[in-house]
């Protein structure tokens, strides 16, 4: 097992893919790749519990900063829907063994949230690129099944309210970007998050909030392909108090993923890796090494 030094997450990594500078979290020094995708409103900052313990077992593990999501910067074609992110996971997972310097083997991919959904998209993108994916948050066929839903669709307000001219900018800024502090309380109730995270998030926001909107006003529209099988083995995790994403929402995931394990976390919400990160990288290293 790697010591602390090598566990300890450095930002010191650049690689371009996909036409992008992606400036990366990184930690670990093991022979296989993890790469670890964030979601909204996140950075890669919330992904330091997932490096840390997937680098102790054996993983270099890089947790981007997504297009449109500072120090990265945005996309520069304008573009960024699932079909864009999953496709820079693609070219992430093809350039950083090549800027690492090392033959990292068959890499595995753990998505959160929208990053959860770039993970979705990267199997439709090549279903050879990563051995295994784990997936937090959001369920597959997410968008596709909401209308199957009505509870789900009053808990997705947000998303239709990120389709509204001038506002979402508006919003975002007001006092401070306290929505930012209002979804992670809604969607993790009863969390007492750390005071630094946060504002490392709102950090992010500050400097990029211009493409961070149009990044979630740029959305594919729901698809059949969304709901085409995902061929990757893939863990998919829930928490039980999410706000965010009902429990109804993970019930057709086997039906999607075509090797699939569901699992889900007591006492936690949507930043269920945050919350209880022993028993999510419990889980996380359990399926990434089997």
């Amino acid at each position: 097992m790697s010591d602390d030094r090598d566990t300890e997450p450095s930002t010191d990594l650049s690689v371009e893919a996909n036409g992008i500078d992606f400036e990366c979290l990184r930690a670990g020094a093991g022979d296989r790749l993890a790469l670890c995708l964030h979601g909204f409103p996140d950075d890669a900052g919330s992904m330091r519990p997932v490096l840390e313990r997937l680098a102790g077992t054996g993983f270099t593990a890089v947790a981007p900063y997504t297009r449109g999501y500072a120090p990265t910067g945005p996309a520069p074609d304008g573009d960024y829907p699932a079909r864009a992110l999953g496709a820079d996971a693609v070219a992430l997972a093809e350039a950083l063994p090549e800027e690492l310097d090392t033959d990292a083997g068959a890499p595995v991919l753990v998505g959160h949230d929208w990053g959860a959904v770039a993970a979705y998209a990267a199997d439709r993108v090549d279903p050879d690129a990563f051995e295994r994916m784990a997936t937090m948050a959001v369920p597959p066929g997410f968008e596709a099944l909401l209308l199957e839903h009505p509870r789900q669709l009053l808990r997705s307000w947000y998303m239709w309210f990120f389709q509204l001219p001038d506002v979402p900018e508006r919003a975002l800024r007001w006092r401070e970007f306290a929505l930012v502090e209002f979804l992670w309380g809604l969607w993790s109730p009863g969390w007492d998050y750390p005071d630094e995270r946060i504002e490392a998030v709102k950090e992010t926001f500050r400097t990029e909030v211009s493409s961070l909107v149009g990044s979630l006003l740029r959305r594919d529209p729901p698809s059949t392909e969304d709901v085409a099988p995902v061929r990757t083995p893939t863990l998919v995790i829930a928490g039980e108090r999410d706000g965010c994403i009902g429990p109804e929402m993970f019930e057709h995931a086997d039906e999607i993923i075509e090797e699939c394990r569901v699992v889900r976390v007591r006492d936690a919400g949507h930043f269920m890796h945050q919350e209880r990160p022993d028993v999510v990288g419990r889980e996380l290293v359990s399926f990434l090494t089997d």
